[in-house]
């Protein structure tokens, strides 16, 4: 018989919720992004989610879990004690020894298609099974769905280790920076502040994205600050309100850099906008 304190499986949504901790106390943890991107924390590491990624966590592990963009997350999180793990394995198969041979603390995995799509199913019957044990061989439905998505977890994790291997030897991603950038274009942006959001040196950030680009780090943000700026000048603001939302500070320090890049003024670029409207 499962006993109701051995598992749990819930909704997580972060419609709401910009980072959450999740702690796998005595459990093994199994997190499925049902939909949405995510950035996977934990100590000085860091990796993007997304939808289809399955998240391993070992026992006495946590981690945060916070959103990469504006649009909501929704995370299926299982949970399951060793005790369960034991009672679903069998004479050829040691679940609990499986799990305890995959070397991770946090692990995240990529599967096939047709695998996420089983799990997805599955833990969606899961979330909104009734609690009535009065439903025919309720227990029986209950543990061969456990079972089968326990198992296609572990094949998961033996088909995606080279591929695990193949993603830790490639070089760090431009591709997150400028993200990262385009979200938080109004606000101050700097290599400390990237150094601390992608746990990477901030040498290393600055070298890698002037090998990638052509451009300095610095010279981009300003680059795409005042394109920003062009595009509300456009649609009206005054140019006090503009370097404020830009988060280019003065006016004065605008005026500069707007002419420096445009080769002309934020009020002469403002007025030659007014006369075609």
């Amino acid at each position: 018989m499962i006993d109701k304190k051995d598992y749990f499986v819930r909704e997580v949504n972060f419609k709401n919720i910009k980072i959450k901790r999740i702690k796998s106390s005595k459990y093994y943890k199994i997190l499925f992004i049902f939909s949405g991107d995510c950035y996977v924390k934990q100590k000085k590491s860091s990796q993007i989610c997304s939808t289809d990624n399955i998240i391993l966590i070992s026992p006495n592990n946590d981690i945060d879990i916070e959103l990469k963009s504006k649009q909501s997350l929704i995370i299926y999180e299982l949970a399951i004690t060793t005790e369960l793990l034991n009672k679903l394995s069998d004479e050829e198969v040691d679940l609990n020894r499986s799990f305890n041979t995959v070397p991770f603390e946090c692990a995240v995995v990529d599967a096939s298609t047709e695998t996420t799509m089983l799990i997805k199913n599955i833990l969606k019957k899961l979330v909104c099974l009734k609690e009535d044990s009065s439903e025919f061989a309720n227990n029986l439905y209950i543990k061969s769905m456990l079972s089968i998505v326990l198992v296609l977890i572990l094949r998961s994790c033996i088909y995606a280790e080279p591929k695990q291997k193949i993603k830790k030897s490639k070089p760090f991603l431009i591709d997150d920076i400028f993200s990262y950038i385009n979200n938080h274009i109004t606000e101050e942006i700097s290599l400390d502040n990237l150094e601390k959001e992608f746990y990477v040196s901030k040498f290393h950030i600055s070298r890698e994205f002037k090998k990638a680009t052509g451009i300095t780090l610095h010279r981009y943000i300003v680059k795409a600050k005042l394109d920003l700026c062009k595009k509300l000048i456009e649609e009206g603001n005054t140019i006090i309100d503009v370097a404020q939302i830009c988060g280019i500070g003065s006016y004065n320090n605008l005026f500069r850099a707007f002419k420096k890049e445009f080769g002309i003024t934020p009020k002469e670029y403002y007025n030659e906008i007014k006369k075609y409207k």
